[in-house]
């Protein structure tokens, strides 16, 4: 956990073909974010996608079995977002601004339908700028994931499609 970025851009560095994405949670996201700034200032592209939910989920949903809910909200009411969007109000941390003042730039995401554009304008910046792009995806704040150490014994905690 959190060792996204600079993974992704040590594949990048690694391999300056490759088209690199990586995939995250906000937590994990937030936890060595500084690091953008090296792929802004060695001009390192990839698509970081980061799906928030404004809450450390995996770690929630480890408590359930204990009757435990305890401190894994990453939720405050930003003074400086607020009134941007109800549906955002209380997400907390802007990415989309620290990722732009970390030199990088970043799209949000806030319905499944706007992906595909923002996607595709995610490519045209990394092309033009040279920098690693993100795509903040804001998804509902409690919601249960698959899990399980193995994949013969994945617990579902959702009723499946």
């Amino acid at each position: 956990m959190g060792w996204t970025i600079p993974a992704a851009l040590g594949v990048r560095a690694a391999d300056p073909d490759k088209k690199i994405v990586a995939f995250s949670g906000d937590y994990d996201f937030q936890f060595m974010i500084e690091e953008l700034a090296v792929g802004a200032q060695h001009k390192l592209p990839y698509l970081h996608i980061v799906v928030n939910n404004a809450y450390l989920g995996l770690i929630r949903q480890s408590q359930r079995g204990f009757q435990m809910d305890y401190q894994v909200s990453l939720a405050f009411e930003n003074i400086n977002t607020v009134g941007d969007n109800d549906a955002e109000a209380g997400y907390g941390v802007d990415h989309v601004t620290v990722v732009e003042g970390l030199g990088c730039k970043a799209i949000r995401v806030r319905h499944p339908s706007e992906f595909k554009a923002a996607f595709a304008r995610a490519q045209a910046l990394m092309a033009e700028h040279q920098v690693p792009v993100v795509l903040e995806c804001i998804t509902e704040r409690v919601t249960n994931i698959s899990m399980g150490a193995d994949i013969n014994s994945v617990q579902e905690f959702e009723e499946l499609p």
